[in-house]
């Protein structure tokens, strides 16, 4: 079963010592690990984050509180209910633990020799396939000692995913390797344990690899809780720990049900979010249209900014999607201004997102027969670009290989019309091109700022844009019409 729970802990806590000795080491743990999910474990040296992996892999003992394993509660377990729930776990460590006596297939084989059924043919089928996975099928034959760091971990990785184990369980796998070498490791066992429907718990201090998490928690005087700081740094580029100290209001986290809306299309906006588990849809309501689908989010995304930078308004609803419960990071505007303004890469991600939902929000209205998923990729690819007040945009003559959509701001067209010179406007949320993009011609007329605001527009070059008319259910009489605008005849 997909969803089925591996790990529940409930209100563990654990000491260490006795009588006047004694000191408690984790407090009121609570965690619920699903199989597939790919859970980092942070946290300082001391912290408790090795007790509470030793407790998880059964090498110690329950003392008080719940720890329910694939079903079964080992509080009040034996050594050997302990000894024989470990044969369900796969070990990854910060040194490889290979027996350097014995071959790659030797040492692959031991894991396999203590499930029930061994057969040697089975055995050396299973690990040709395995070392296949990690790609050492050439390796079966070689000694540890003739392999790199990295082949002696993908080794281990080998070693530990071979029987299919339920719970993988992995103490800092990458800390004796280097940086390109660590994620190779950490992005393959993330890649066999999804395949294998395996969850994994892993330990580790190295932050290059934070991104490939479902979810990341930490650990913190014994105490369990999110990694706001590393979810923060992972989605915001620049975020400095120094700004948060600073702040007078922090992040927190709030929960959301099943279908339940986040924000609402039209409400003033006032925070920021940032998805740490769970997913959401985005759509827009317009009178006298059904509702328009723009997006989907999960982990890794944010949203909340283009109503916090536009307007003061909501211009979407973030609606939790059907049978998905949502955590979410929640920002006061505050906090997210000092963010934007104190980091330029901060910024500059933030903004080259807005732009991105500005389009896909406009493009959908335009083109509401496109699939939102197609838009979206386009979106993506296109880039932003600004003028200032009065700036010539596009100059006649030019070659009509772009559709123009406006973000920001209001662009205006110069036309004579049997000899009288008259001007069109367009504001943000319109386009323009003309059917001389479709035809390869060049521009009749001059497009430029007007005289008292600067403008922000996205430019979709002709193969983008027809790449996203063939994938979509819309033909070309209906974009026509829709590009279709009163300059466009002239």
């Amino acid at each position: 079963m997909l969803n089925q729970t591996v790990i529940s802990i409930q209100n563990l806590n654990h000491f260490f010592g006795e009588a006047t000795l004694k000191k408690q080491i984790l407090f009121d743990i609570n965690l619920t690990i699903k199989a597939k999910e790919f859970v980092i474990l942070t946290g300082p040296s001391g912290s408790g984050k090795s007790t509470l992996l030793s407790l998880i892999g059964c090498l110690r003992s329950v003392q008080q509180g719940s720890l329910n394993i694939l079903g079964q509660e080992l509080n009040g377990a034996t050594k050997e209910q302990l000894v024989q729930m470990r044969r369900n776990f796969g070990y990854i460590t910060q040194s490889s633990n290979l027996l350097d006596f014995l071959t790659v297939q030797q040492n692959i084989q031991m894991s396999l020799e203590l499930q029930p059924d061994f057969s040697v043919q089975a055995a050396r089928a299973k690990t040709v396939a395995i070392l296949e996975s990690v790609g050492l099928r050439e390796k079966i034959d070689v000694y540890p000692k003739n392999l790199s760091g990295g082949q002696k971990q993908r080794v281990a990785i080998a070693c530990a995913l071979v029987t299919q184990p339920k719970l993988v369980l992995a103490d800092e796998p990458t800390a004796a390797l280097d940086k390109s070498s660590g994620r190779n490791v950490v992005a393959l066992m993330h890649r066999l344990a999804k395949e294998h429907n395996s969850a994994v718990l892993m330990v580790t201090h190295d932050h290059r690899i934070l991104d490939l998490a479902d979810r990341i928690v930490h650990v913190e005087d014994g105490k369990l809780g999110l990694a706001l700081n590393q979810e923060l740094s992972l989605m915001l580029p620049g975020f400095d720990e120094a700004l948060l100290e600073k702040a007078n209001t922090k992040p927190t986290v709030l929960t959301y049900a099943s279908e339940e809306i986040i924000v609402r299309q039209g409400e003033p906006a006032t925070k920021f979010y940032i998805l740490l588990e769970g997913d959401v849809e985005v759509f827009q309501d317009f009178p006298d249209q059904p509702t328009r689908l723009l997006n989907r989010l999960s982990r890794g995304d944010y949203f909340g900014e283009v109503g916090l930078l536009r307007g003061g308004k909501r211009t979407a609803t973030v609606r939790v999607t059907k049978n998905s419960e949502v955590k979410v990071m929640v920002i006061e505007e505050e906090l997210f201004q000092l963010f934007v303004n104190n980091s330029e890469l901060t910024s500059n991600d933030v903004v080259r997102r807005l732009h991105q939902r500005v389009m896909t929000s406009h493009l959908s209205k335009a083109l509401p027969n496109v699939d939102p998923s197609e838009i979206v990729a386009i979106a993506s690819q296109s880039k932003g670009s600004q003028y200032k007040a009065n700036s010539i945009i596009v100059q006649q003559g030019e070659f009509g290989d772009r559709v123009y959509l406006i973000l920001e701001g209001e662009v205006e067209i110069s036309v004579i019309d049997q000899g009288e010179s008259r001007t069109i406007q367009l504001k943000s949320g319109e386009h323009f091109g003309n059917v001389q993009f479709f035809d390869g011609q060049n521009y009749p007329v001059n497009l430029r700022a007007i005289a008292c605001t600067d403008v922000e527009l996205m430019a979709i070059n002709r193969d983008s844009f027809c790449s996203l008319i063939l994938k979509s259910n819309t033909n070309s009489d209906i974009v026509a019409s829709v590009l279709h605008h009163q300059f466009l005849n002239l």
